[in-house]
């Protein structure tokens, strides 16, 4: 026995010692020759795009979840509010990642004395931090991405914080963008490197953060939306579909259009249970609008009939396979397709509904009209057709049972179609359409659709400066977003 472990004790000993020679040069001898040690801003700017649309535009969040509470999609198979834990903190993750992402691109952009370029990744930060806060409501802002501060734990900020500090970061990229210099290089899949749509996207997303706030912090949304529409130059708008933040793919794998990976039919016989949603069917049939044919496919009997949620739902023969409508090809079977960041028919939309409310001067009837023609332009509906769909009843300026304000929001909200997230904050702030019709588990409890997503179990658990006087009912409701001011709704 004493030998044995004689043997152990030298054993170990030579063990120390080569480990002990080899670490001597450890450095020189553990560098891949391969590895990257400079990582162009642009790169890390490019890989924050892919991410960031990857959780917003990708079919779980987009179609699934966020599609289903905005009135747009469903899942005929489960066709409820499914949560899953797994899932769940994917997609807080998923989030975080990509802001880090920007983060990172905006620190290796300085470096390079690229203001361009910091300028475009701030944008994106911002705009990506809206989608987060609007998901969830209270979330980690100004402490977060900073380990290099030894901040391990970020505490929460309130959404009007994290709204103040958004403004903030858009009006310095906006600044920046017009005194800024250096390329954006490789990594720009939005606009690549055009600075003029760069600026344009900034300040309309200003403005969609601004009329967001709007009903709630009245001060801080005019003073943006009035500096904005003040210097029209210095401060340029989206304007015409070539204006448009989309992200296009090339259609090849593995790059092919997030929706299509999921649902695509290359042989055009689509049977994936993503499909359209009632309440979106019913608005576009209700206004003989001609985007229908586009937005949807007929279902087995050629008709256009969306899935829809209700107390018995699962029983309803119109909810299944052959009844519901699928997604029409634009959207859902297009390998070279594209993710929506924003579109120049929504600033048209925002700008009407500026002037209509009397936040600032302007024509409300011609920019709700803009913004419909816009809209229908680049779902291919021709000049005919625009004009005799804006000449129907609740579509046109003044007519009809509905007001014009609600007109705009309706239309807004059609024209957001696959930008789930954006189309169901939307609904949650103007409650246009009314959708009271809840998913069969819930719809003895709730006459709205979610107020929210869950907190992510994980964030939850680890970090100990997770808010207290945050209520989540039934998982998707309780506290509402601090803009949604409807009442009576739970």
């Amino acid at each position: 026995m004493k030998t044995i472990n004689k043997f152990k004790v030298a054993l170990l000993a030579l063990v120390l010692v080569i480990i002990g020679s080899c670490t001597k040069n450890f450095d020189e001898m553990n560098v891949n020759p391969n590895a990257a040690t400079v990582v162009p801003a642009t790169n890390v700017f490019g890989r924050a795009i892919i991410s960031v649309a990857g959780t917003l535009f990708g079919e779980r969040l987009d179609v699934y979840y966020a599609g289903s509470y905005a009135g747009h999609t469903a899942h005929i198979g489960i066709g409820d509010y499914e949560y899953r834990v797994d899932i769940n903190n994917s997609m807080w993750r998923g989030m975080y990642t990509s802001m880090t992402y920007f983060v990172d691109a905006m620190r290796l952009a300085d470096g390079e004395g690229n203001t361009n370029l910091y300028a475009a990744a701030l944008t994106l930060k911002a705009y990506s931090a809206q989608k987060t806060t609007d998901m969830w409501g209270k979330i980690p802002y100004s402490e977060a991405f900073r380990l290099e501060d030894n901040i391990i734990y970020p505490k929460y900020d309130s959404q009007k914080e994290v709204y103040h500090a958004i403004l903030d970061e858009l009006k310095t990229a906006a600044d920046m963008f017009n005194s800024g210099t250096g390329n954006l290089g490789a990594g720009d899949f939005l606009f690549n490197g055009n600075l003029d749509k760069w600026k344009k996207f900034c300040n309309s997303t200003r403005l969609r953060v601004a009329i967001r706030i709007s009903s709630v912090d009245e001060a801080t949304a005019n003073a943006v939306i009035t500096e904005i529409l003040n210097n029209p130059d210095t401060y340029p708008l989206l304007t015409d579909n070539s204006d448009n933040a989309y992200l296009w793919f090339p259609g090849v794998p593995p790059d092919q259009e997030f929706w299509y990976e999921r649902m695509g039919a290359a042989s055009g016989i689509k049977t994936d249970p993503y499909r359209t949603n009632y309440e979106l069917i019913q608005a576009l049939k209700d206004h003989n609008d001609p985007r229908l044919p586009v937005y949807a496919d007929k279902n087995k009997y050629g008709i256009y009939n969306g899935y829809r949620f209700y107390n018995g739902q699962t029983m309803d023969t119109l909810n299944n396979g052959n009844n519901v409508s699928h997604i029409g090809d634009r959207f859902g079977n297009d390998p070279k397709g594209f993710s929506p960041f924003m579109n120049c028919a929504e600033t048209y939309f925002i700008l009407a509904e500026i002037y209509e409310r009397g936040l600032a001067s302007g024509d409300a009837q011609q920019a709700y009209e803009t913004a419909i023609k816009r809209s229908l332009e680049e779902n291919g509906i021709d000049e005919a057709a625009t004009a005799t769909f804006l000449a129907q009843s609740d579509v046109a300026w003044d007519s009809g049972t509905t007001s014009n304000l609600d007109k705009i929001y309706l239309q807004k909200w059609i024209s957001l179609f696959k930008q789930s997230v954006e189309a169901w904050s939307e609904n949650r702030r103007t409650d246009v359409p009314k959708i009271t019709d809840v998913s069969e588990n819930y719809a003895l409890s709730h006459n709205r659709p979610p107020f929210r997503m869950a907190y992510a179990d994980e964030e939850k658990s680890l970090n100990t400066n997770f808010p207290t006087d945050v209520v989540e009912t039934d998982i998707f409701w309780g506290t509402q977003m601090w803009w949604d001011t409807r009442t009576d709704v739970h």
